[in-house]
């Protein structure tokens, strides 16, 4: 009897213990889950932080050690300096390509530079496409002004031109087939009318083979000057790793 009595206290025991130990378990995975829950809610908030909030300054992003510089182009890149194209998508008072040219600067730094074709284009829509048309069929090399810089000299380049027909202006075949870019950096950017990028990141790709050509941006002729491309151009330069 005495051995039955041992046994049974024996076995509550054992149950007691089992018990408490289950509830020790269960008590212990829920504080954790709470933390990790609690650790990943700063990064989250950093992460939806505004960056057109003017905490990020070109000193703050622009590539440590090396020199970038932001070329465009447009119809409206004249050397009359008053003159207004109707050819151009505008953004304010400027061309919608030279209102992301501005961007990129405010936040890369570097230098930034107009590409002015030698014959001005023409400043009406219809004349325009009509022109750049002809250029594309017969794969005219328009000459452009001497740049006040050297583009070799840098180590990122930014350049920015409008899609013509579905391709590059001619204009920017001209740079292309003038300057080796060998061991650079190419960023592109581009407004369209709908073709998007046109596949001039590749075209781009093929003129340089000895460069590195990064995902550009596309923005819609007429969304230029909006807050909302703004942030998407601000956006896409936080993605490009150069900082």
């Amino acid at each position: 009897m005495k051995i039955k009595k041992i046994l049974a206290a024996a076995l509550a025991l054992a149950m007691a213990l089992s018990l408490a130990a289950c509830g020790s378990s269960t008590d212990s995975d829920e504080p954790a889950q709470e933390e990790t829950v609690a650790e990943e809610q700063p990064s989250d908030e950093t992460a939806a932080e505004d960056p057109s909030s003017g905490e990020t300054t070109a000193e703050d992003t622009a590539p440590e050690g090396q020199k970038v510089l932001i070329l465009y182009f447009s119809a409206a890149n004249t050397k009359d300096t008053d003159a207004v194209s109707s050819a151009t998508p505008m953004a304010g008072d400027v061309s919608s390509t030279r209102w992301i040219a501005e961007i990129v600067h405010g936040q890369m730094g570097g230098d930034i530079e107009a590409i002015v074709p030698s014959v001005d284009y023409p400043l009406s829509y219809n004349e325009c496409a009509d022109y750049a048309k002809d250029e594309a069929n017969n794969d005219a090399r328009p000459a452009f002004e001497p740049l006040s810089v050297d583009p070799a000299e840098y180590d990122v380049i930014f350049i920015g031109y409008p899609i013509w027909w579905y391709e590059l202006p001619m204009v920017l075949e001209t740079f292309f087939d003038t300057y080796d870019l060998s061991g650079k950096t190419i960023v592109p950017f581009m407004t369209h009318g709908g073709s998007r990028d046109g596949g001039t990141f590749q075209m781009i790709q093929e003129r340089e083979p000895g460069a590195t050509v990064l995902d550009g941006i596309a923005v819609s002729g007429t969304a230029a000057g909006s807050d909302s491309a703004r942030q998407d151009v601000l956006d896409w330069l936080n993605t490009l790793g150069l900082k």
